[in-house]
């Protein structure tokens, strides 16, 4: 959660690079956006503003999805970069990550103890938690490493290797069986097509007030796909939550894009299971209406209540990273009623 815009300067400087490098030439809108992902420009608002007002200089012209770059002066570039930040700087809005979305609706009270007071988390040693992590890493890892690497076994073998390693002591995840997760999901790759794939990347939109990392991104012809990737267990049907973050994540790479995304994956680690999410608009309305009330309720000011969720306890409080300070709540609040 982040309340305004925080961006560093050199995001221009990457964003006049790219342009520069790209004088004279015609470029499809979609490449230029992928080449931006590619230098790590978290929204392409940014790019958008700076060519709107490239634009009007008659530097850029643009039509039906082309982008025409002429020669840009130094002066063209202060000028717009100048303006451009002027206008983002105006923006006041709260900054909500899909993750946290998903955290509001299991449980308000947590949500706020990490982000807004930033209770201390008391995270398990050795577990769940680290598993996930190396299994996120050596997705990345392979991902990165694709291009370059021709041998899918060492591919495959390397980025186990790696991930585990950096988390040696914490993880009880065998390697054999984190191989096993990577070869098929490099097979869900192939299967689908997809002609670039990217990892990990934060994406922003200044927009719709969201930001936040998605685990894989897709990319076919003419389609867009974000997958998500969770270490739990897939019993029969998505929980909420899960849902709710997939929502968000697709928001953000269809705004980043300018395209629509028809569908996302969530792909389950322990149950190697891969569910397909056809987005539409009944679960988006759902996903904003669930960022506005999170708003409207962090602006009370109020302790927030604890989940309600059916068998919350089993469901959240366990495995609660801030439970301890919740817990302190409830026996003050116990205490005051006394007096």
């Amino acid at each position: 959660m982040r309340f305004g815009i925080e961006f560093e300067e050199n995001v221009f400087g990457k964003i006049f690079d790219v342009l520069k490098q790209n004088e004279g030439k015609e470029l499809k809108i979609d490449y230029l956006l992928k080449i931006c992902l590619s230098n790590g420009i978290t929204s392409s608002d940014y790019l958008f503003l700076v060519l709107q007002e490239l634009s009007s200089r008659k530097v850029i012209e643009s039509s039906k999805g082309i982008v025409k770059i002429g020669n840009i002066p130094q002066e063209a570039i202060e000028s717009a970069k100048e303006k451009v930040i002027e206008r983002v700087r105006r923006i006041r809005k709260i900054f909500i990550t899909p993750l946290e979305i998903a955290k509001f609706y299991q449980c308000p009270r947590r949500l706020w103890l990490e982000k807004i007071t930033l209770s201390k988390q008391e995270k398990e040693k050795v577990g769940k938690v680290w598993d996930g992590e190396a299994v996120h890493l050596a997705v990345k890892l392979m991902i990165d490493n694709m291009q370059n690497e021709k041998d899918e076994n060492f591919l495959i073998s390397k980025a186990a290797e790696e991930a585990l390693k950096k988390y040696e002591g914490m993880v009880q995840i065998e390697k054999k069986v984190l191989e096993d997760f990577l070869r098929k999901f490099l097979e869900l790759i192939k299967e689908e097509n997809f002609v670039s794939v990217y990892s990990e990347r934060t994406l922003e939109s200044l927009r719709e007030g969201i930001i936040g990392s998605v685990d894989v991104i897709g990319f076919k012809e003419n389609e867009i796909v974000p997958i998500e990737i969770k270490y739990a267990a897939f019993k029969g049907r998505i929980k909420k939550e899960h849902l709710l973050q997939v929502i968000g994540e697709s928001v953000l790479v269809s705004n980043y894009f300018r395209k629509e995304v028809k569908y996302s994956y969530v792909i389950y680690f322990q149950t190697n299971s891969l569910v397909k999410i056809d987005l539409n608009e009944n679960l988006l309305r759902q996903f904003f209406k669930l960022k506005k009330q999170m708003q409207r309720f962090y602006s009370t000011g109020r302790i927030p209540p604890k989940s309600k969720l059916p068998n919350y306890v089993k469901r959240v409080c366990q495995g609660c990273h801030v439970k301890r300070a919740c817990d302190n709540i409830e026996i003050l609040r116990r205490m005051i009623r006394k007096i």
